[in-house]
């Protein structure tokens, strides 16, 4: 599901550098029952200034993978409700982000969007312009990273969210990705 949330700006010309970032563990903590409802969500500290940084001069992206609709955990229409409010508050702060893409299929379907398959970086770029080449994908999890090598971007894996469990194997895997505490903690290395 492809998300338009900003408007394109006549003045823009050539796009500029895009930064995909993962939602669940980058923006907002995971949960291990999924993020199903609006009460589920909370800002990580630091995500929505972070993002406000990085939009001033970058094509900011969610990637976000969503199995909770395809298994029938919470109905679609409540899952993009609770992502349009994510979106909403981070955009009233002045962090604006261009797009979203969410996949709603479980790990069994094997689809071509779900991360750690580029599908949803690729998509992002074909609908919107954007470069993977030469952006970054920042994720909590090797499948966020996974997903970023295979579109052409630099990684960042933070140690929020899930990225603390996943920084050997990511280290070993990708000795290239770089590691930081969180998104704000970062965010300086993205504008580079």
């Amino acid at each position: 599901m492809l998300i338009r949330h900003r408007a394109e700006d006549a003045s823009e010309g050539a796009r500029r550098p895009v930064v995909f970032l993962d939602r669940d563990g980058v923006l907002i903590e995971n949960r291990d029952a999924h993020v199903r409802r609006p009460s589920d969500v909370a800002l990580i500290p630091g995500a929505v200034e972070a993002v406000r940084l990085l939009s001033r001069s970058r094509d900011v992206v969610i990637v976000t993978n969503q199995a909770v609709i395809e298994r029938d955990l919470a109905p679609a229409e409540e899952i993009l409700a609770i992502h349009r409010s994510v979106v909403d508050r981070f955009e009233a702060a002045g962090a604006s982000i261009l797009g979203s893409v969410i996949c709603p299929h479980a790990p069994a379907g094997r689809c071509a969007c779900r991360k750690p398959e580029p599908g949803m970086l690729l998509a992002a770029s074909r609908a919107w312009g954007c470069r993977p080449e030469g952006g970054w994908m920042v994720g909590d999890a090797i499948t966020d990273i996974q997903a970023g090598a295979a579109a052409g971007c630099r990684t960042m894996l933070v140690r929020t969210g899930r990225g603390a469990a996943h920084e050997d194997r990511t280290r070993q895997a990708y000795p290239g990705c770089v590691v930081a505490p969180s998104l704000s903690l970062g965010a300086d290395r993205l504008l580079a």
